[in-house]
């Protein structure tokens, strides 16, 4: 009998066949925007390109987590829904990534809120997505989000910063946006 010892086993491409430590982070890429926005849509709008993440797969089985993270005010009418959702702008257009599966006519979203009491310009929201996504290739991989309204309401939102103006009680925040590629 032999015995056969190698550091790594990788086909001709050069993927790795053989990995060891399932669940193990590779890499990180956190992007952090100062960039405010706002929006009064009623279809999925990206808000701001400079919310945006690019991370390279080391590994074309490994899968990218991401989250993103921000904060600011919404204004309307008191059962306005406001949803967003995490997509991939790879490929020049956006692709939804959220795992959730379709169910009618309900929205796949990764966050749904609704304003606190519809009026106040100083009432903050803080929207946390989280999602992931198996891009099956080592080619640059572009994340972000989208943002929409329901039809039947009426509203602004507005990103890394309050509604009001520059008064004592009003905010800023950035928006931050992680990804991170996970042996699986």
């Amino acid at each position: 009998m032999s015995i056969l010892k190698v550091d790594k086993l990788t086909d001709v491409a050069g993927q790795e066949l053989i990995v060891k430590d399932k669940g193990n982070v590779i890499q990180t890429v956190v992007v952090k925007s100062d960039t405010t926005s706002s929006l009064n849509v009623t279809s999925f709008t990206e808000a701001s390109s400079d919310y945006r993440v690019q991370i390279t797969p080391i590994n074309s089985a490994n899968r990218i987590f991401i989250s993103v993270t921000t904060a600011g005010t919404m204004n309307g009418a008191n059962n306005t829904v406001f949803m967003s959702r995490i997509q991939n702008f790879t490929s020049g257009s956006a692709a939804h990534i959220t795992s959730t599966a379709a169910s009618g006519n309900r929205h796949r979203v990764d966050y749904v809120a609704r304003p606190n009491n519809g009026q106040d310009a100083n009432d903050v929201y803080v929207m946390h997505l989280f999602g992931f996504d198996d891009p099956g290739t080592t080619s640059q991989q572009t994340y972000g989000f989208d943002y929409r309204r329901e039809t039947g309401g009426d509203g602004t939102i507005f990103f890394g910063q309050s509604e009001d103006g520059d008064v004592s009680y009003s905010s800023r925040t950035p928006t931050i946006l992680i990804a991170q590629e996970v042996v699986i």
